[in-house]
């Protein structure tokens, strides 16, 4: 469809230019608007100049993770334990497109993403518009119909000036690392050179560098320029964290942490509509908010039909149990069994169900704690497990009291009606995310925020409240604004997230990003003072693009590095 489009012109007409499957859709509109945003010109040096040591430390940061990564994943690679691939590692994943990286939900991603695509080039184009430089049009970058990046488009002319001794001008990228650049027609600038050096006379970065053009923006207007859109990122995340953990986590409370794990297919719950993921509020009359809760409910009530009360997601259902069908089948079950501990010398395996010991009948986990405290080392005991079976075991000896010891690890088996119930930790995980404003002093904290939606709590990662907001309701100044608080709390999630990890990844030393940029012209000032000037640029273009390739090498080698090892170990 898009070669068909192109072809006819079609999408020229509309300011779009296509490259296989991506567009660049540009547009004129917004001058006005930028002439407005850009009036107060010292806020936004200002704001510009207090970006640069954001992103040399960012540039130092990534630059020496990269080169972290690189060593850990040599040094699998000589001792023979190079991590398999995965879906950490899938090329896929590496990119911050919503719908194909599978840790970024669609929805709440391309909401992110296009915040992020926003504010980066609209401080661009804002800078270009403050130090004098004509932005000929600005525009997304898409995907079919995903935005996966940004542009502004500056004059090159005005920006870089006509190198000495030709009459090109040096090309310039604004993006965000996910776009691209490309010249169009110019346009006449709104301001005068002259009153550029006169603007840029107040600020705080060095001009003594003057850029190699003949003509063109100060070396130190163009790094303001490439810093604005990583500074704004990180404003926009830092504001986007701050309405996370403060408002948006403040007016959200655990509501019920007792779900439905599993439901047997043919059974009165599948029949009765009952699915796996529901959170249960109440049984009969009762409340329930814990599973101690649901299960003193139980173990108590009269043989009678039961009434229970689900929620999923924002649904709310009522579901009938018949009498038969109502009685909790109690034990323990085995989670796991530690070597060569006593269950295990006894051939007590993982996923049984323990229903009695001796003549104690073991209806939860507090019933077999307390039975066991009741035991010596040993002691012989004999163990009853669901469908009739039991077993003689010697207990050993407990690591930090004077009982008996099995050697496992055991949770409570709550079944009927053919579901098991089970418990998730809505309060501790709340718990954990509002905590984490407290570790940003430290790199504990950072280092959570960066890999909390791959990794979460568990290992499956954190999306948002989407798909477990049942287990939480609305408190305080959000009590009445229901499922939109934690829509609100997933938007701000992935705003800040997205921003965040955006602006970090432009502060790479690789062109085109704009850390990659910067870094040339940081270069080029600094062995400006001690070489010629002719030689400082060959200087520096060579170091940005020797840093370019060992950053593209690197990320090549996290990608393929495992897919390659296990090819060659297949083919061994």
């Amino acid at each position: 469809m898009i070669a068909f489009l192109n072809k006819q012109g079609i999408l020229e007409r509309y300011n779009i230019s296509a490259f296989g499957p991506i567009l660049m859709v540009r547009t004129r509109r917004g001058q006005k608007l930028l002439t407005v945003l850009a009036r107060p010109r010292r806020f936004w040096r200002f704001f510009a100049n207090m970006g640069v040591p954001m992103m040399l430390i960012g540039m130092l940061i990534m630059f020496v993770l990269i080169l972290l990564t690189d060593y850990a994943m040599l040094k699998m690679l000589y001792d023979g334990a190079m991590l398999p691939s995965g879906k950490y590692n899938a090329p896929q994943n590496i990119f911050l497109i919503p719908g194909v990286n599978e840790f970024i939900p669609l929805v709440w991603g391309a909401i992110g993403l296009l915040v992020t695509l926003v504010v980066h080039e609209l401080a661009h184009a804002i800078l270009c518009r403050v130090e004098g430089i004509d932005v000929k049009s600005m525009g997304a970058v898409l995907l079919g119909v995903i935005p996966i990046g940004g542009f502004a488009e500056p004059d090159e002319v005005q920006l870089f000036g006509k190198k000495k001794g030709t009459g090109s001008a040096e090309p310039g990228n604004l993006s965000t690392g996910f776009g691209y650049d490309r010249a169009i027609d110019n346009h006449p600038n709104d301001e005068t050179a002259e009153q550029r050096r006169e603007d840029d006379a107040g600020s705080t970065i060095s001009t003594s560098t003057i850029s190699t053009a003949s003509t063109g923006a100060p070396r130190s207007s163009r790094i303001r320029i490439l810093v604005a859109g990583v500074m704004a990122n990180f404003v926009v995340a830092l504001i986007a964290f701050a309405l996370f953990f403060g408002p948006a986590l403040g007016g959200i409370a655990p509501a019920s942490n007792v779900a439905v794990v599993s439901v047997d297919a043919n059974s009165s719950a599948a029949y009765a509509g009952i699915k796996e993921g529901m959170v249960i509020t109440q049984v009969d009359t009762v409340t329930v908010t814990t599973a101690h809760d649901f299960y003193t409910h139980m173990s108590t009530r009269p043989d009678a039909p039961l009434v229970m009360h689900t929620r999923k997601r924002a649904t709310s259902d009522t579901f009938h149990i018949d009498e038969q069908d109502a009685a909790l089948q109690k034990g323990v079950m085995i989670w796991e069994v530690l070597e060569n501990s006593s269950a295990a010398q006894a051939n007590i395996t993982k996923g049984v169900t323990i229903t009695m010991i001796n003549d104690t009948k073991i209806g939860c986990t507090t019933d077999f704690i307390a039975f066991l405290n009741t035991t010596a080392p040993n002691q012989t005991i004999e163990l009853f497990f669901e469908g009739n079976n039991s077993s003689i075991m010697k207990l050993g000896s407990s690591p930090d009291r004077s009982c008996g010891y099995m050697g496992v690890v055991a949770t409570t088996k709550l079944e009927f009606a053919g579901m098991s119930i089970g418990e998730y930790p809505a309060a501790e995980k709340l718990h954990i995310l509002k905590k984490i404003p407290s570790m940003m002093d430290r790199a504990e904290g950072w280092i959570i925020i960066f890999v909390l939606p791959f990794v979460g709590f568990d290992g499956s990662g954190f999306s948002g409240f989407g798909e477990i907001m049942q287990f939480y309701e609305p408190v305080g100044w959000a009590a009445d604004y229901g499922v939109l608080v934690f829509w609100i709390a997933s938007a701000l999630l992935w705003i800040g997230w997205i921003n965040f990890y955006a602006g970090l990844f432009n502060c790479l030393p690789a062109v085109p990003l704009d850390g990659g940029h910067v870094f040339k012209d940081i270069i080029h000032s600094f062995f400006g003072r001690v070489v010629s000037d002719n030689g400082a640029e060959q200087l520096s273009r060579s170091l940005a693009v020797a840093f370019a390739v060992l950053i593209l090498l690197s990320f090549v080698f996290m990608i393929f590095g495992p897919v390659l090892v296990e090819l060659i170990a297949g083919f061994s």
